[in-house]
């Protein structure tokens, strides 16, 4: 039986991607014909309407025609009416959750139900803490040892079933290294979870064409110390549910 981590709550509609006009803004067309994963009719029109794009990557599976599931949004302050929730990947046959900060509760269900290997027996989490010098990380497991600082990054970044991360540059992965090695120099535990968050996936990797300094943190990163771990995740709706929990990562 899959383990279920997580569910989403609201409704999901289908739709297909019409364009990308910016990195936080798809526009979908729903179809008039457009059901609910519930059954339940929408309201839905065949005029494409703007919806919220929570994940900033490149996200080279959302292309027009895609297949989207989206969630509405009953909120007068908000720009947009509806949320994208997930993208068809159909040469994977699979969605691809579109929800970024998910990423956080996914790892904390997986390593709360003692799904996840190589990390030491903990007897309570905080999320967002302080660093001891400066800034925040994602979790802190406090265990018998001692504090261990985890920081999670989200992945839908995939190649013949190797997760590639970052899909783009990023100048605020590479600082969560650094603070990463930091730690572990400063002789505190410190680990890098990646989740991908679609389920075709046997191995990550660094994505060296399109951050090199990233590629070389993380080898920096893992040789000085810090824990790099992956776990992969398969989004039926509604369900998260945990499809490999420790996915071997490959540094060059």
């Amino acid at each position: 039986m899959p383990t279920r981590l997580l569910a989403h709550d609201g409704d999901l509609v289908q739709g297909t991607v019409v364009e990308r006009p910016n990195r936080f803004v798809l526009r979908v067309r729903f179809d008039a014909a457009s059901e609910a994963v519930d059954g339940e009719a929408t309201d839905a029109t065949a005029e494409p309407e703007r919806v919220h794009l929570s994940d900033p990557g490149a996200l080279r599976v959302l292309q027009p025609g895609s297949p989207v599931l989206c969630s509405p949004v009953d909120d007068v302050s908000r720009k947009t009416d509806w949320d994208a929730i997930a993208v068809r990947d159909e040469d994977s046959d699979c969605w691809v959750s579109l929800r970024a900060a998910l990423a956080n509760d996914l790892f904390v269900a997986a390593l709360d139900g003692g799904y996840l290997t190589g990390f030491p027996p903990f007897e309570d989490f905080e999320r967002e803490p302080s660093l001891p010098d400066h800034g925040r990380a994602d979790v802190k497991l406090e265990t018998a040892d001692g504090p261990v600082y985890v920081e999670v990054k989200s992945c839908t970044h995939v190649e013949d079933g190797v997760a590639l991360f970052p899909d783009r540059q990023t100048e605020r992965g590479r600082r969560h290294l650094r603070s990463l090695h930091d730690l572990v120099e400063a002789g505190v535990d410190a680990r890098l979870v990646f989740v991908v968050q679609r389920p075709d996936v046997a191995v990550l990797r660094p994505y060296r064409d399109v951050d090199p300094e990233f590629a070389d943190l993380l080898a920096s990163a893992r040789a000085a110390g810090v824990g790099i771990h992956a776990m992969s995740v398969a989004f039926e709706p509604p369900e998260y549910v945990l499809a490999g929990a420790n996915i071997p990562v490959e540094v060059d």
